[in-house]
């Protein structure tokens, strides 16, 4: 897994330009095609119990500053396509938008892909994606990888 430039025909450059901006993928191998819903199921709505942990700890040390601990990645504003879904939200402090693309399925490999950009909005959303951007680095990179193994069980 290794980062990516980003698909010619993704939506998430609509949301261009922004302060930050990263995109990983994995080819994975499995009998059958992975559609975005799919994709966006097993990675945000099935997370490990050690990243709820730690979005659960984000919000407790965010919410003193009034940022938004409610939403949650089912409830953002989304976009889609048929093989990409983008949501995203605007926050006082930041506003971003992930993308989770899906190539072309061909000999049972498919590459999957989770952009992200991200555009400060005022010097807190700057200082607040310094201490984030470490996790969601490592966040993106273990999302990709338990997306490849849990789909492999499936076979």
């Amino acid at each position: 897994m290794k980062e990516q430039l980003i698909p010619k025909d993704s939506i998430i450059l609509t949301h261009l330009p922004v302060d930050y901006i990263d995109s990983y993928s994995k080819e994975i191998i499995y009998n059958k095609e992975i559609s975005p819903d799919a994709f966006f199921d097993i990675a945000f709505n099935q997370p490990p119990s050690w990243m709820r942990w730690l979005l659960k700890l984000r919000n407790i040390l965010v919410k003193p500053f009034g940022l938004d601990t409610s939403s949650r990645f089912a409830n953002l504003n989304t976009n889609k396509s048929l093989n990409e879904i983008v949501f995203g939200m605007t926050d006082k402090h930041l506003t971003f938008y992930v993308s989770l693309w899906c190539g072309a399925f061909h000999n049972n490999k498919q590459l999957l892909k989770i952009t992200t950009v991200v555009k400060y909005n005022n010097t807190l959303g700057r200082v607040y994606f310094f201490f984030i951007r470490p996790f969601h680095s490592i966040i993106i990179k273990v999302m990709l990888k338990r997306v490849g193994k849990l789909v492999s069980k499936k076979k």
